[in-house]
């Protein structure tokens, strides 16, 4: 590809733009100074850096002589550490031939460095010392970030800047990252996020670098590397030589260390970054030309949504911090109060949603600015009228003029949030805070407010920009599943249907007249912005309270209080649960519940969006024991916006047009489950096995037909007959306020009190020892990649000491799970290993990879990777366990930093029905105690197949239906490794020999067999006799070829049959005499043995269609059946006495 892009020879002016601010000066009241302990030089900022007054963190900008700018943040009270590196080049610097270089250019960053070779060192240490790392790829940014303990910063710093300064980039991890962004593209491929980005990519101007395709895939990088017949490590290596240069780079640091400390180690460290004299290339023009405008593009889409886009050419806009031209229209344009655009088309039955400003995707030197409204099946019919409706309003504003007050309550809303700014998490403050450094406008003392505050009203320059929102600027992009068109295009990375057309002469000379729409109007002034704010609580030297206080509990209610002592701020925050059984009572109750929220939402827009511009924010859901409200903000006015809502749920009458527009919403969201992604649906189906009372998508479309506005009417009316209400009142309220709003709540749905026997549970399954595997087929037939999700339980959620234990464990094997199964062999992008703690019942280890490789395969090495896992314990340090204990206990013993995190604790105990609220203190003493034999112990009595007498397991796999999945025929007669092997042999193209023919090989392997000697049987007596002259002959050497490379899946699967002929023969010789656990089946404990895995049990489960494998699994399909054969647990017991305050 021989496309070159025109970069500017120097930055715009004011000549060009009158708006145009200066540079930002990074010299003005920056001093020389030097490091404490080394006396290295650097430049520190002495201006004031306008931090909002409830910011207790210390900051410190400085300047290091290669050029690269880092802030440097202490933070006494945190217990993680972190940093960020902004690089100011993205992807729209990738070179044309090898479009996805930056992408890939970020993952390969992270495999070893000249100081540190070990691939997977960086992220061991992190692991190991209670971190993780992670970074993205934008248009014009690559930003690096990690978290890590925060004693363990120093040895982090010293590794993560390395990469900076001298990476390997080796041909190995070269080779096996190119399949790593191959599985991420391929992964994308069925979002219709994704594929409507590289739509609008593809047709904006093809003289800019817009219009490439950033992710990158195996075509791309190495398959264009070997038609031009280069090398793409020696790309790779000019890439980054070219461009990660000190200049073009912003640090920032997070520490619990002094100031002077941090700035020692930014100094120290990344100081020997090169400076190459580099400023990032800004590109000429835009992306959409007067060639791209004016152009009706409609897509097929994967789900069932309809999206109407408008997009209009904007010149570059970050610049105008002050005034921030694009929040002001984008504040009036996406209104939902009365008299905006999305109130006209939802009243009739076109649209459910609007969201309008600047695009994410827009880089220095451009901008686009984007209206984007969801529309119903007959606001598809009706887009023009949409289109038309929008347009009426741009009329509005630019009759009306920019609207000062406007400005000013926006203005008033950002003070008011950035002075009583919440803080948020510090890795997220580093990553927002390094890019938002690359902004060349931003003078150094606004950086830190620059995301929040506006300081200026410009009418003339909202006036220039507003003067780009007009029709011959824009184009339509209009995308929906039921699109009855002949596309006649198809998108090459993707797939994507699509069609261009000109925007019809006659809609377009509407646009261009005077539109008039009676009902649109500006918004009103805003009531909600707080006028007390007031803080109620005094600050002491006292320790905060531990825990809220239950004001009261009678029938019906009860009422858990906590005043702020922690923040001090004017915030409050409320949680509500009503309590009815009804609301997920069936599956049809499940549907009307879902409805009934969405109905809620749509008549709470209009009053309620002033609350959300002024702080305010409130959400309702369905749960499975009836509806959650949360209101949380400044609490000046939330009790006002808490009796809005009760009142509208407690009064709602279903409106024709609402029942017709979300009952389709909810039947569409039903259909589009289908597309989600396999590890997704590996992810619900194990939720599903794990929980008694479970709607799924499947359960809930076979309901559906009963939906109907009268059924609606009558569920709701019945919702509120008999309730409980479940409530806490936090933050910056007395007493009083929290009785006050209980007994509002109360009041206003005058329900009877629904009896404590009544309550409904989530009651968890309890499944017997052995090992169970769910097998289901996609949905969805087009996704290439299949997935596996495999649980492992590991005793009693309420065990504190087990608890402990298996947090511990899985600290302990994330990251070697991860660097072997995804880093090492590639099984999938989608690799990770998390536990799952269920309340009232079991505690799981799981471990969860999306593969294009058969399930069967995947089982195979996380089995065994498990197999092979207490090795690597019992091996492990004395010290390396130590740092694993100190990464928990410093989590534990994290400071909250907001309400709404002290809020989620507290709710979280107080809904689990055990009101552990000293349960942090009580993981801290198992902590002090805990013993690295104490870990292997639970290994081997819950994990190691070969010690655990109670081992049971649960396999959710998801098979996609691009691979020949094993029938039940198969599952009887052959072992998984055969079953294995085959799919391998299937996927490298060797597709004769049959599962029967394998398999009769894999026995026919003995213990003593090399790999090498197992490879050229099998080649002799699977692959050469399928080989013919000819094609098909070259065919068959090139694959023998693929196969016989040392980590091919083929050779690896004939690896783990020769260790499976070892493992029969020890069974073999154990006679079957270790006595398993009792198994409950109709009630009747069988015994199970190593030699017989299901024992009495075996006839019952056949019956109902479940497979006994070779292996001595349970196989089955259809996982209602099963579950029902499952005990359940019961209600949570208080883990204390409930004594009210009040009666």
């Amino acid at each position: 590809m021989n496309r070159l892009f025109e970069t500017l020879e120097r930055l715009p002016t004011s000549k060009e733009c009158k708006f145009l601010p200066p540079v930002a000066n990074y010299e003005k009241d920056f001093v020389s100074r030097s490091t404490a302990d080394t006396g290295l030089p650097y430049f520190e900022f002495v201006g004031d850096l306008n931090k909002s007054e409830s910011d207790v963190r210390e900051y410190r900008l400085i300047r290091l002589p290669n050029g690269l700018t880092a802030f440097v943040i202490h933070d006494s009270l945190e217990s993680k550490a972190c940093a960020a590196l902004d690089v100011n080049v993205g992807s729209l610097a990738d070179p044309p031939a090898f479009q996805g270089l930056a992408h890939f250019c970020e993952h390969l960053l992270f495999m070893g460095t000249t100081k540190y070779p070990k691939e997977n060192d960086y992220n061991a240490y992190l692991s190991a010392n209670g971190g993780y790392s992670n970074a993205y790829t934008d248009l014009e940014d690559t930003c690096y970030y990690f978290e890590v303990t925060y004693d363990a910063l120093e040895g982090a710093l010293d590794r993560f800047s390395q990469f900076f300064i001298d990476p390997l980039f080796t041909e190995d991890c070269t080779d096996r990252e190119v399949r790593a962004v191959d599985s991420e593209h391929k992964k994308n491929i069925q979002s219709d996020m994704w594929r409507q980005y590289q739509i609008e990519k593809e047709l904006s101007s093809p003289d800019h670098p817009f219009s490439m395709f950033a992710t990158g895939n195996q075509a791309t990088l190495s398959g264009a590397a070997a038609e031009l017949g280069v090398d793409l490590r020696g790309k790779l290596l000019e890439f980054h030589a070219k461009y990660y240069s000190a200049d073009i780079m912003k640090l920032v640091v997070v520490g619990r260390d002094s100031l002077d400390q941090l700035t020692e180690w930014a100094v120290s460290k990344f100081s020997p970054i090169l400076s190459k004299g580099m400023t990032k290339p800004l590109f000429k023009g835009h992306p959409l030309t007067e060639r791209e405008m004016g152009k009706f593009i409609r897509v097929k889409s994967i789900r069932q949504q309809r999206t109407l886009d408008m997009t209009f050419a904007l010149p570059d806009v970050k610049p105008f911090r002050q005034t921030k031209p694009s929040r002001y229209l984008g504040s009036l344009v996406g209104h939902e109060g009365k008299g905006s655009i999305l109130s006209y088309v939802k009243r009739r039955g076109w649209a459910t949603s609007i969201v309008a400003g600047r695009s994410p995707t827009s880089a220095e030197g451009f901008d686009m600015f984007k209206v984007t409204v969801s529309l119903t099946e007959l606001g598809l019919e009706k887009y023009e009228d949409v289109i038309r409706v929008v347009f009426a309003f741009m009329q509005l504003l630019q009759s009306k003029k920019p609207q000062k007050w406007f400005q000013d309550e926006l203005q008033r809303v950002s003070e008011i949030e950035y002075k009583f700014l919440e803080k948020s998490e510090a890795v997220n403050l580093a990553s927002n805070l390094a890019n938002t450094m690359q902004n060349r406008y931003l003078e150094p003392e606004w950086v830190l407010s620059d995301g929040m505050l506006l300081n200026e009203f410009d009418e003339e320059l909202i006036e220039w920009v507003q003067g780009f929102l007009v029709p011959d600027n824009f184009r339509i992009l209009l995308a929906a599943r039921e699109l009855d068109v002949d596309f006649g295009l198809t998108e090459k990375y993707y797939g994507v249907s699509y069609r261009v057309d000109a925007i019809p002469d006659a809609l377009m000379q509407e646009l261009r007249g005077e539109l008039r729409f009676d009902e649109l109007s500006l918004p009103e002034p805003n009531l909600f912005i707080p006028d007390n704010l007031e803080v109620k609580g005094q600050k002491t030297s006292a320790d905060p309270t531990a825990e809220p206080t239950l004001l009261r509990l009678a029938e019906g209610l009860e009422l858990w209080f906590k005043q702020d002592d922690r923040f001090f701020l004017p915030r409050g925050e409320v949680r509500i649960n009503i309590e009815n059984p009804r609301a997920y009572e069936s599956p049809l109750s499940s549907i009307f519940s879902q409805l009934f929220v969405l109905v809620l939402k749509d008549s709470l827009s209009e009053i309620t969006y002033d609350a959300q511009v002024a702080g305010l924010w409130f959400d309702i859901h369905e749960s499975v024991d009836g509806f959650s409200i949360s209101v949380d903000g400044f609490n000046d006015k939330l009790p006002q916006l808490l009796r809005i809502l009760l009142t509208t749920i407690k009064n709602y009458k279903v409106d024709d047009t609402q029942f017709e527009v979300y009952s389709r919403e909810v039947r569409k969201k039903l259909d589009n489950v289908r597309h989600a992604e396999p590890y997704s649906h590996v992810q619900t189906n194990t939720h599903y096995l794990n929980y008694a009372t479970v709607w799924r998508y499947s359960d809930k479309l076979s309901a559906f037909p009963l939906v109907n506005k009268q059924r609606l009417q009558k569920f709701i009316e019945s919702l509120f007959e008999q309730t409980r209400v479940q409530m806490i009142v936090m933050g910056n309220f007395a007493e009083q306020d929290a009785l006050d709003m209980a007994d509002m709540v109360i009041d206003v749905l005058g329900s009877k009190p629904l009896p404590d026997y009544a309550r409904q549970w989530s009651r968890v399954l309890l499944h017997n020892p052995g090992s169970y595997v769910h097998y289901a087929t996609m949905p969805e037939d087009a996704n290439v990649n299949s997935s596996i999700d495999v649980s492992i339980y590991t005793g009693l959620t309420q065990n504190d000491w087990e608890r402990v234990v298996l947090d511990l464990t899985h600290i302990i094997i994330q990251e070697p799970f991860f660097d072997q199964l995804r880093t090492k062999e590639q099984l999938g992008y989608i690799t990770y290993c998390s536990d799952r703690k269920y309340s009232d019942g079991h505690m799981t280890l799981r471990l969860l990879v999306q593969s294009e490789t058969n399930p069967a395969y995947v089982s195979q090495r996380i089995s065994h990777f498990v197999r092979g896992f207490r090795k690597r314990l019992v091996d492990m340090t004395q010290e390396e366990f130590e740092r694993y204990v100190n990464s928990l206990k410093v989590k534990r013993e994290e400071k909250l930093k907001n309400l709404y995190g002290e809020t989620s604790r507290y709710w979280t105990h107080v809904c689990s029905g055990y009101y552990l609220f000293d349960k942090i203190d009580r993981d801290l003493a198992n902590l002090a105690i805990v013993g690295k034999d104490d870990i292997v112990a639970f290994w081997d009595k819950y994990i190691n197949p070969s010690t655990a007498l109670s081992l049971t397991s649960l396999t959710a796999a998801i098979w996609s239906t691009k691979i020949a999945q094993p029938s039940d025929e198969d599952l009887v007669k052959y072992p998984e490794i055969s079953i294995a092997l085959h799919g391998c042999l299937l996927r490298d193209g060797i597709s004769d020999p049959t599962l029967e023919a394998v398999d009769a090989f894999v026995q026919s392997l003995a213990p003593g067999d090399t790999e090498d000697e197992a490879l050229a049987r099998m080649i002799q007596a699977l692959c050469q006799p399928v080989a013919t002259l000819g094609e098909d002959a070259e065919k068959t050497a090139k694959v023998i070829e693929k196969i016989s490379e040392p980590a091919s899946y083929v050779r690896t699967a004939l690896s783990m049959a020769i260790e499976q002929a070892s493992r029969d023969q020890s069974v073999a010789a154990c006679n079957g005499d270790l006595v398993r656990p009792s198994v409950m089946v109709n009630g009747k404990a069988n015994e199970l043995t190593v030699g017989d895995n299901c024992g009495g049990a075996k006839s019952s489960l056949k019956n109902i269609g479940v497979i006994k494998t070779p292996d001595g699994a349970w196989v089955f399909r259809e996982a209602s059946t099963f579950k029902a054969t499952l005990c359940q647990s019961g209600a949570p017991i208080p883990t204390r006495p409930l004594v009210p305050k009040y009666k």
